[in-house]
């Protein structure tokens, strides 16, 4: 099973919020190779940008870059095009719209603390989830 890892997830990680450690043993997983996931290179840059620091991003970009499991997955401009549609069409946002035309087209749940994804017509899974499972 692959999974679409939402930034957010990331995040958690990173700046320690409430659910980091769940978030961690599942990045660690991905990074181990025994969890399959994509990301969007979009997510990656959204969270290079909030961490702002060239070096940070460095050393982000480096890890990521070990991650055994983990699939960069890239989105043409005419897929791009699509998910704006449908993000319109759901009321989601940009960012939001790219991870939901990505799950949705590759049939796979997206990994994610966000609830808008709930009311659509894919799966929306959070780390402990895919934890207690897999």
């Amino acid at each position: 099973m692959m999974y679409l890892i939402d930034a957010n997830v990331v995040l958690e990680t990173l700046y320690k919020r409430d659910r980091w450690e769940a978030s961690y043993l599942l990045l660690n997983r991905i990074k181990g190779g025994s969890i399959k996931a994509y990301m969007l290179r979009f997510t990656i840059h959204g969270i290079s940008a909030i961490l702002g620091n060239p070096g940070l991003v460095a050393r982000f970009l480096g890890e990521v870059m070990t991650w055994r499991g983990l699939t960069i997955a890239d989105l043409s401009i005419h897929e791009e095009i699509s998910a704006c549609n449908l993000a319109s069409d759901a009321g989601l946002d940009f960012d939001d719209g790219l991870h939901y035309y990505y799950a949705k087209s590759r049939g796979v749940p997206i990994v994610s603390f966000d609830t808008d994804f709930d009311a659509l017509d894919i799966r929306r899974l959070e780390p402990q989830d895919i934890l207690h499972t897999g």
